[in-house]
């Protein structure tokens, strides 16, 4: 008798594109799917993000301090924020997205040559939740990578498809570069020399995330992803023209809407410490629905992986007590990534009381 979707022997390690690929147009979600999602949940609610013209901070004097306090601003009411004039080039960005697209095109098995349960693994490819433990699963397969400082493992990014290693090092190259350009107006934002965040990051930590989320059935019932802070600083993400994240802010769920060659800026966990709760990270979700394929790809930065994280000193110098334990980074990275419990819990096991 041929399988069926909620077949136990089903394989579903191999993703969810190649279930939608290998059982045609699926009427239900396979059991293992639908997520228990909570009855009484949050309100979506439509709201702009703030959105920062970089190109401000390289004029005037009184325009880069009006475009840092915005930053800074978007940062400690937000987390979440939209950049336009960013520098990085339009066509790379487009070639990128086809680049990744065509990574998960690719037949699966020369997919799973990158498939692993290790989440510090260099290169990894997987489906769901970034965890091997027990869960239930997520409607999204995923690529991650490290990128910069490239030369520690472009040797083992994929050959396949023709072209990824060279579009992806240098889309990697200039998101870094924006990152920094970030990075030097935050730490401004936050009294600190403006080299400060850079220094702090040695000779960082970048992982790329391209995530792919087919049509679903029963969108409803399940998530892209669920609820989350990212460990990093900054990430960097774009997406195709459909529609999916979604950011918690004051106990609603807004919807980032796409607007063509724009990034939008996220702070994560690192940057939530460094700066003693003064800019928090952000939970944020990605939904799925039941006609278009989404992609997105976010960059992470954060400092190298031997960094004890930690407040910046200069913040808590005059009086104010640190918020949180000093951390490694890889050590919170394997937690934080390693978890199946939603949310910021990772980050609040390091708050002091």
């Amino acid at each position: 008798m041929a399988n069926t979707p909620e077949a136990p022997d089903l394989d579903l390690k191999k993703g969810v594109k190649n279930l939608v690929d290998n059982w045609g147009a699926l009427q239900a979600l396979p059991p293992n799917y639908i997520l228990p999602l909570p009855r009484c949940s949050l309100p979506v609610l439509e709201a702009p993000i703030p959105v920062i013209d970089m190109s401000c901070l390289y004029e005037h004097p009184d325009c880069r301090l009006h475009t840092v306090r915005d930053i800074g601003l978007a940062c400690s009411q937000w987390g979440f924020f939209r950049v336009i004039n960013h520098g990085v080039n339009v066509s790379l960005m487009q070639e990128m997205l086809k680049s990744v697209e065509a990574f998960f095109s690719l037949p699966w098995d020369e997919k799973m040559k990158y498939a692993s349960d290790n989440v510090m693994d260099p290169v990894r490819y997987g489906t769901s939740m970034n965890s091997s433990a027990p869960h239930a699963l997520h409607w999204r397969d995923y690529f991650r990578h490290f990128g910069h400082p490239v030369h520690n493992t472009v040797h083992l990014w994929p050959h396949m498809p023709p072209g990824y290693k060279k579009v992806a090092k240098e889309y990697l190259e200039a998101v870094w570069h924006l990152a920094l350009r970030l990075a030097g107006a935050i730490s401004q934002s936050l009294g600190l020399e403006e080299s400060y965040i850079e220094a702090s990051l040695g000779e960082g930590c970048q992982i790329i995330a391209s995530n792919y989320y087919p049509p679903c059935p029963q969108p409803h019932q399940t998530l892209g992803l669920s609820a989350h802070s990212d460990h990093g600083g900054l990430t960097v993400l774009m997406q195709n023209d459909v529609d999916g994240l979604q950011v918690r802010h004051e106990d609603t769920w807004v919807p980032i809407r796409h607007m063509e060659d724009t990034f939008i800026i996220n702070v994560g966990d690192y940057l939530e410490i460094l700066s003693n709760g003064r800019y928090k990270s952000v939970e944020h979700r990605a939904v799925v629905n039941e006609k278009r394929t989404r992609i997105s790809i976010a960059v992470g930065h954060g400092p190298e992986l031997s960094t004890i994280v930690a407040p910046a000193t200069m913040l808590i110098s005059g009086g104010e007590k640190a918020k949180y334990r000093p951390v490694v980074y890889a050590d919170y990275m394997r937690m934080q990534q390693s978890s199946v419990i939603r949310g910021k819990t990772p980050l609040e096991s390091l708050r002091i009381d």
